[in-house]
Parts: C-alpha cells; structure tokens; sequence
C-alpha cells in the first residue's frame, strides 16, 4: 500500500530539480512542470488519503493560481514534503499497531 507510492515522491524529484533551474525564468516549461508535479500530489492522495496535510485543498488553490510564481514551487515542494513524513508515520504505526 504504501510502497505503491514512491514512485510518485522519484518523479517529484526530478521535475522540482528542473524547476529550481527554471525558477527565475520566464519559461513557459515552468508551468507544465508545476501542473505535472500537481497531478502527482493529487495521485497520491487520491491513493492514501489519510496522508493529506493541512489545509490541503486550499494550499493546492493557491499553487494552481500562481504557478508561476516561485513561492508556489515551494508550497508545492511542502507538500511532498509533509505527505512523505504523514506517509512514513503511518507505516510505523501500522508496523506497530
């Protein structure tokens, strides 16, 4: 259940790395990048809901209507962040429980 989504975090990798470089520039490429990564967050809660951080819906609002804005990229970036933490705590509770 869990492992099924890590591949998802892989991906997110790369496209935030091309995304740092892009991140100053005017590129177009910057918001396909950011939709991308968007439709990735969203697959995996989709799977595992249970790991949605906080104020969640709202904070993907903000990023699809900014996207290209660096600030976005970050909250984005957050939110990987948080799931990946949400989704190793449940693991271990699961390996505990």
């Amino acid at each position: 259940m869990f492992h099924s989504n890590e591949h998802y975090f892989y991906e997110w990798e790369t496209i935030r790395e091309e995304l740092m470089g892009l991140s100053r520039t005017k590129d177009i490429k910057k918001v396909e990048l950011m939709r991308k990564g968007i439709e990735l967050i969203v697959s995996i809660l989709d799977e595992l809901v249970e790991a949605t951080p906080l104020n969640y819906k709202e904070r993907i609002s903000f990023i699809e209507s900014n996207m290209e804005r660096h600030v976005s990229l970050v909250q984005l970036d957050e939110l990987f962040k948080e799931t990946k933490k949400k989704i190793a705590r449940l693991r271990a509770q699961n390996r505990n429980g």
